[in-house]
């Protein structure tokens, strides 16, 4: 199961995840993520620190959220993964992709 919380600071909306993030789940986030940014949210920071399993669907999700914000010169930021999410975005390529900081705050 997986907990979508946000709240704006700055310029950005910070997006709390709570949970694991499969295939059911990630659909529910992209559909949260697309309401955002139809809303007019372009600078996305995504907080993994409650977030213990990520499967290759999510990756999709923060990838079509990159792209959906591009032309507005948004941006998609993460922040605050453990290690095994980490090695997850290494081995498929996508941390070379998008900034990826140690906190929220680095992130904003």
């Amino acid at each position: 199961m997986l907990t979508i919380s946000s709240a704006r600071q700055n310029n950005s909306l910070v997006i709390s995840l709570s949970g694991r993030i499969d295939a059911a789940s990630a659909k529910d986030l992209e559909q949260q993520c697309l309401a955002w940014i139809s809303e007019g949210h372009t600078h996305l920071v995504f907080d993994f620190s409650d977030v213990s399993y990520i499967s290759s669907a999510a990756l999709r999700v923060f990838l079509l959220a990159a792209k959906r914000v591009e032309p507005a010169q948004g941006s998609v930021r993460l922040c605050a993964m453990n290690a095994t999410l980490r090695d997850v975005f290494d081995i498929s390529g996508f941390s070379k992709l998008f900034m990826i900081t140690a906190t929220v705050a680095e992130a904003l």
